[in-house]
């Protein structure tokens, strides 16, 4: 697995990964916000990454890094690239391209029907620090 830059031509498709990655949550009646708007604005800006898997891109992570803090904004795995270890990859690098950025914290926010999420990034070391009108905020100090 390789971690680059995403670069703008995939905007389309990097669409269809994240929404089909969200799709399960969806089926189970979680209103979610659309997480794909703006897409095209943050390849641009550098803030979108993908996992290429040896058949394809496996999963996207959007990352706002502005010292001290920095913001993963969304991370989404392919369905078929489940179970791979895609995900994980993808917030390690959000760590290390906080730390390396000399961010004291990287923060995010989830939706807060998606309970199974929270727990990961929980297991992962992050805390909740505000949970409410459906969203969950969350900090990993670094």
């Amino acid at each position: 697995m390789t971690i680059r830059r995403a670069v703008p031509d995939e905007g389309a498709a990097l669409r269809v990964l994240i929404d089909a990655a969200y799709q399960a949550y969806r089926d189970a009646g979680i209103q979610l916000p659309d997480v794909t708007d703006g897409l095209e604005d943050e390849i641009v800006a550098g803030r979108v990454w993908v996992a290429e898997l040896e058949n394809g891109v496996g999963g996207v992570l959007n990352l706002s890094v502005e010292p001290p803090n920095a913001h993963l904004i969304n991370v989404a795995v392919a369905p078929l690239a489940r179970g791979q270890g895609v995900g994980g990859a993808l917030i390690r690098f959000a760590i290390d391209m906080a730390r390396a950025s000399g961010c004291d914290a990287l923060n995010l926010a989830t939706h807060s029907d998606l309970a199974d999420n929270i727990a990961l990034y929980q297991h992962l070391g992050w805390q909740v620090v505000e949970a409410g009108a459906g969203k969950t905020l969350m900090t990993l100090t670094l």
